[in-house]
């Protein structure tokens, strides 16, 4: 019983989150093993500065919580190995309402590499644990009660596969397949040194002007700066540096969540990846 005490205490630390997937698979009859996932990518939107998002959807209505989930099956679409880049037919904004700055589907194909490999420990090391098939994992004390595994009933609207109405609302078609095994990736240090850029529209930077920001600001702490590769004319909006150190992150946020800077006339936007200190 050597891991019980640490399981209780991850369960107590996701009581919201537990909560919030009893709703989604019970009441609202969705796919748990896609609950799951979504879960897993809302804890890791809130690791990467969008903090109380859970709270957030969780303080919501069913049918706007209905539309979220099914926003979130189409973004971890595009950070699945092998995704399609977006269009701009369908780069519409997502979670308009529930984030202060709501985010395009280019951000997640963008960043995919480096979201899937954060969204794949996510689920093995939170959502496979708090999660039973169809019901959260319980606890009462520092007793685990595990719920019964009781097939799932099909209601129509769990469907990971073509367009079913909710809400009044059309599901987008996703491509997730909710019983395929999880990608293992290589785990490595950068996460801890990497901050994610943001642009003005129309206003972006180019690499070389994202260096030397940081550099004549910081000194030699530049590792690497990755700037989108936007398709057709679009400028990009997004970029990524990753640091020769992680101090030097601190310094750079001054003890803010985000650190906005003027670079040449140009905003630049620069929000810390945090891994949650259970």
């Amino acid at each position: 019983m050597a891991g019980v005490g640490n399981l209780v205490d991850l369960l107590l630390f996701y009581t919201l989150e537990r909560v919030l997937f009893n709703r989604i698979v019970g009441p609202m009859r969705k796919n748990p093993q896609l609950v799951k996932m979504a879960m897993a990518f809302w804890l890791l939107l809130e690791e990467i500065g969008y903090h109380d998002l859970t709270r957030k959807i969780h303080s919501s209505d069913n049918c706007t919580i209905d539309a979220i989930f099914n926003e979130t099956l189409s973004c971890l679409d595009r950070i699945q190995p092998g995704g399609n880049e977006p269009t701009g037919a369908n780069d519409s904004p997502v979670f308009v309402g529930i984030l202060d700055e709501p985010l395009s589907q280019r951000f997640f194909y963008y960043n995919s590499e480096f979201m899937f490999r954060r969204f794949t420990h996510i689920m093995e090391t939170v959502c496979n644990r708090i999660f039973g098939e169809n019901a959260a994992i319980e606890v009462d004390g520092n007793v685990i009660l595990r719920p019964m595994v009781r097939p799932f009933a099909d209601g129509g609207s769990t469907s990971n596969s073509g367009q079913v109405a909710a809400c009044g609302r059309m599901r987008p078609s996703s491509t997730l397949n909710p019983n395929a095994s999880e990608f293992v990736p290589r785990q490595t240090n950068e996460d801890s040194r990497t901050m994610f850029l943001t642009f003005s529209k129309g206003y972006p930077l180019t690499r070389d002007e994202v260096i030397n920001f940081f550099t004549s600001n910081w000194g030699g702490v530049v590792e690497d700066v990755v700037v989108e590769q936007a398709a057709g004319r679009d400028p990009p909006l997004y970029g990524r540096v990753i640091f020769t150190r992680h101090s030097i992150i601190n310094t750079i946020l001054n003890g803010q969540s985000k650190a906005k800077f003027m670079v040449g006339r140009k905003h630049l936007w620069a929000r810390v990846y945090v891994p949650r200190r259970r």
